[in-house]
């Protein structure tokens, strides 16, 4: 029984010097035990403190666990509480990333190829033209919300449109855009990588609305009648063959004074009157896909090129942009 408690009282005290080793390092420096060693009759008997010896290890003091070396904090981060060693880092904290504001300004090359036409019409003429407009966004870590304001320039050259599978003797016209254009407003989502400190790429889209502005312009082509309109039977998308056949006009095209004074009548092939087709809708919605490459000087902070390519409903695009973090 007496080395059964002996064996008990030594694991108490080892483990309590262990506790209070963990729990605050400066105490486990060698202090004296409060228990003693039991005598032959039971009796504890009075311990005299060993002096410890400078650079020993103190007797029944663990060494401090691998865990417990202090450990650098990264640099910039406040460490707060330090527990055995360990600096505890508020996550919260860490993963905070202050937003930031700016603007920047764009200028695109658009595009309705003929190919994208072809999806809903036999003959139509391709748009070449241009967009321009403003930035402003908000970048929280790597992602933008961007919100834009632009012009878009939607009017191609006049020509000849013919729908998919109608008849090109009868249902073939010349179409003219009186600046037709458009205003928008957009919202797009921006996710930003970047390769190194010059480089980098972003991707994302967005939505929006489209405000039209200007007029489309129709006039019959042909005669309707298969015999007398072989130009508009095998040339439908020629205008010098397919043309509008009004007083004056022998020749395609029609000049503008040619086509202005047939307005005012009831358009038909045979009987051509140029009018403004009604169906072009004042609003319309946008969506937005972009990606494209970003460069950055390190000479000017907070300034950013970028090269946009991508699709922004009705046309795709492609150019460059500039950006400036406030």
């Amino acid at each position: 029984m007496v080395r059964t408690w002996l064996v008990l009282t030594a694991l108490v005290l080892t483990t309590s010097a262990a506790r209070a080793a963990v729990a605050d390092p400066a105490d486990a420096t060698g202090a004296p035990s409060t228990g003693g060693a039991a005598t032959a009759a039971g009796t504890p008997a009075a311990q005299t403190p060993a002096t410890p010896t400078p650079g020993a290890a103190t007797p029944g003091a663990l060494a401090p666990a691998a865990s417990a070396v202090a450990i650098p904090p990264p640099a910039g981060v406040d460490t707060g509480t330090v527990v055995a060693g360990v600096p505890m880092i508020d996550a919260a904290a860490q993963a905070a990333s202050p937003a930031r504001y700016g603007v920047g300004a764009r200028l695109r090359l658009t595009s309705v190829p003929k190919w994208m036409l072809g999806l809903f019409l036999d003959q139509s003429v391709p748009l070449t033209s241009y967009t321009a407009g403003l930035e402003f966004f908000r970048r929280s870590g790597n992602f933008d919300f961007v919100l834009g304001v632009a012009y878009q320039s939607l009017s191609p050259n006049a020509g000849n449109w013919l729908g998919k599978g109608n008849d090109p003797s009868t249902e073939t016209d010349y179409v003219q855009f009186d600046g037709l254009a458009a205003y928008s407003v957009d919202a797009a989502f921006i996710l930003h990588t970047e390769f190194n400190d010059y480089f980098g790429m972003h991707y994302g889209g967005g939505v929006g609305i489209g405000i039209t502005t200007g007029r489309m312009l129709r006039t019959s082509d042909g005669t309707g009648d298969p015999a007398t309109n072989a130009g508009c039977v095998n040339s439908p998308g020629d205008p010098t063959k397919c043309f509008p056949k009004i007083v004056g006009c022998n020749q395609g095209p029609c000049t503008e004074a040619q086509l202005k004074a047939s307005e005012g009548g009831t358009d038909a092939f045979g009987t051509p009157s140029r009018f403004a087709d009604g169906h072009v809708p004042t609003v319309y919605p946008i969506v937005n896909i972009i990606t494209g490459l970003d460069v950055r000087l390190p000479n000017a902070p907070g300034l950013a090129i970028k090269f946009d390519i991508g699709y922004f409903f009705p046309y795709f695009f492609f150019g460059p942009s500039v950006a400036y973090q406030i």
